[in-house]
């Protein structure tokens, strides 16, 4: 048997099929910021149970930072988003990586599951490293206000933490045990 998805699940996803298809990526990053200051105090109130995935694009030894147009958008942070209810959190990613910034990893290395607590959530966050062939992206420009590649080591200060952790164990995990598909 199969669970329903949140009402609130339901509701937020019925509103972006419809804006995404009437506004400009402009207009649909406003509603985006609008709906995030909205969303806050009900995760305040209601304190969901959601799963996201976020991910560590690599192409050698360089990093993809992104900052997104409606959340902490005073610090870069990696790609990612919300896992629909019965998605799997890989596919999740693969179509996060498809919607903000148009590529498709060659390889997939899952880093781990972490429990958060940002915005009031109960989430779970799958996180994962990927390897993508070449640095060209086309970021979305309703939810990415800006994206650029980094050395690994010279990540920038208003990087946020949990960025930084993912990165150092992205790597660790690549060098101390690289994958067959590499």
């Amino acid at each position: 048997m199969s669970e329903r998805p949140a009402l609130s699940f339901r509701v937020a996803e019925a509103v972006e099929g419809r804006l995404r298809r009437r506004l400009t990526p402009e207009g649909l990053r406003r509603a985006y910021r609008l709906g995030y200051l909205v969303l806050r105090p009900w995760w305040f109130v209601s304190r969901p149970r959601t799963s996201g995935v976020k991910v560590v694009v690599r192409c050698g030894d360089d990093v993809l930072l992104i900052r997104h147009t409606y959340a902490r958008r005073d610090q870069w942070d990696l790609p990612g988003g919300f896992v629909a209810p019965g998605e799997d959190p890989e596919e999740a990613l693969r179509r996060e990586l498809l919607e903000e910034l148009r590529v498709a990893p060659v390889a997939v290395i899952s880093t781990g599951t972490t429990p958060s607590r940002r915005d009031r959530k109960r989430e779970v966050l799958h996180s994962y490293a990927v390897e993508i062939d070449g640095r060209a992206i086309t970021p979305n420009p309703a939810e990415i206000a800006e994206a650029r590649w980094v050395h690994r080591e010279a990540l920038p200060e208003d990087t946020s933490p949990f960025t930084r952790r993912m990165v150092a164990r992205a790597y660790w995990e690549y060098w101390t045990d690289p994958p067959d598909e590499l």
